[in-house]
This record gives structure tokens, C-alpha cells and sequence, in this order.
């Protein structure tokens, strides 16, 4: 098994719409889609990872925690990929300028980040 890089967590409601973010960039940079996602710092566990990320972005809890799998991302690092689920209202972090509850048909309307679509597809195939 390969040691686990970053931990990314798809935020899904009761009618299976992913929630999706844009993080701030720098002028020249693309606003691209990402779901929640951090590296893991230290020897913190990938659940612990998860929490912080979704604490950090959207000031929240995350239920129902669930590990769909593995994704290597660009960097040819391993992201364990979770989906969980939020029951209270999203407040932005300080580092996100937008988030949006998106159908899975519309998925394709965005601009995503590389590796998001294929943690999508992972979630999409469980």
C-alpha cells in the first residue's frame, strides 16, 4: 500500500448533488472547481485529515464518512478519496471565494482542477 499524500472528501446532499468549491488564486491563475480536499500533516490519520479540511473550508461538520478509494494525482502522490455529507449550512473559509451544489448531469459545465474529475468518477462508480 502506498503512503497517502493528500485526502480529498466529496460532499454529497440527499438529492446526490456534489458541493463544490473555488479557492482564491492569484490574478493571472485559472478559477478552476475542487472538492474539499488538504495534505495530511504529519502523522495525522486520513479521517482526521477530512475533518480539518471541511472544518477549515466550510466552517463545518462532516457525517457519515465513507472511504471510496485511492486517486495518484498529478504529482504521482496517492489521495484517498472519502465522501461524507454536512447537516448544517455551509459558511465559507477564508480561503474559498465560492461554493456551489452542483448535479452530477452538470458536472461537465465546470471548469474542475485536475485530478477532481477523477475522484468524481470514483464517487460516481461506488
Amino acid at each position: 500500500m502506498n503512503k497517502i499524500a493528500e485526502c480529498s472528501v466529496i460532499i454529497k446532499d440527499d438529492f446526490n448533488n456534489i458541493f463544490l468549491v473555488m479557492k482564491k488564486t492569484k490574478k493571472n491563475e485559472p478559477k478552476l472547481w475542487y472538492n474539499i480536499g488538504r495534505k495530511i500533516k504529519g502523522k495525522e490519520s486520513e479521517e482526521k485529515c477530512v475533518t480539518r479540511a471541511i472544518k477549515d473550508d466550510l466552517k463545518s461538520i462532516v457525517f457519515n464518512v465513507e472511504r471510496l478509494g485511492e486517486v495518484i494525482n498529478i504529482s504521482n502522490e496517492v489521495c484517498a478519496v472519502f465522501k461524507g455529507e454536512l447537516k448544517e449550512k455551509v459558511v465559507l473559509g477564508k480561503d474559498v471565494v465560492e461554493g456551489k451544489w452542483v448535479s452530477i448531469s452538470d458536472i461537465d459545465k465546470f471548469d474542475l482542477a485536475p485530478d477532481e474529475k477523477e475522484k468524481i468518477d470514483l464517487f460516481l462508480n461506488i
